[in-house]
């Protein structure tokens, strides 16, 4: 539980450099306070109040935080046609790391479609703007295509 955090954390402040990244400066408390309630940070983020930490921004990184995680689990789903031992060794490895590494993640078009289409529902699902769903989906496949 806590590697897939740190991989949903590791990604989605990755995302965030390209979609928003005035929110890094609060990234870690966000991340923390997503992490001890998520359904609190989404309704906080959802109503443009405090995120618990006395500030007033209409902040998507909790939005971004749930949309790593079904991000997380598309790249599961999208690698499973390796054998399930190299897919839980993918995720080993990259988990171990502070962000993902393209050599472990290599995604082909199709997959990469797809992991941004689960990204985009997810934000939509949770009432983004369109205009910021679509930066934000783009920003996790660009995120995992140029991770270093």
């Amino acid at each position: 539980m806590e590697d897939e955090r740190a991989f949903i954390a590791a990604l989605t402040e990755l995302a965030l450099e390209r979609a928003a990244p005035d929110e890094l400066v609060v990234f870690e408390e966000t991340a923390e306070e997503y992490f001890a309630d998520p359904q609190a940070a989404l309704t906080a983020a959802n109503q443009d109040s405090a995120v618990g930490f006395g500030l007033e921004l209409a902040m998507i990184t909790p939005v971004a935080l749930a949309v790593g995680a079904a991000v997380m689990q598309a790249l599961v789903t999208a690698l499973s046609d390796r054998a399930v031992t190299g897919v839980s060794g993918v995720l080993r490895r990259v988990l171990r790391k502070r962000t993902p590494d393209p050599a472990d993640i290599v995604l082909s078009p199709d997959q990469a479609r797809y992991v941004r289409q689960v990204a985009l529902d997810r934000a939509r699902s949770l009432g983004m703007p369109e205009q910021q769903a679509t930066l934000l989906a783009d920003s996790f496949v660009g995120a995992i295509a140029t991770a270093s």
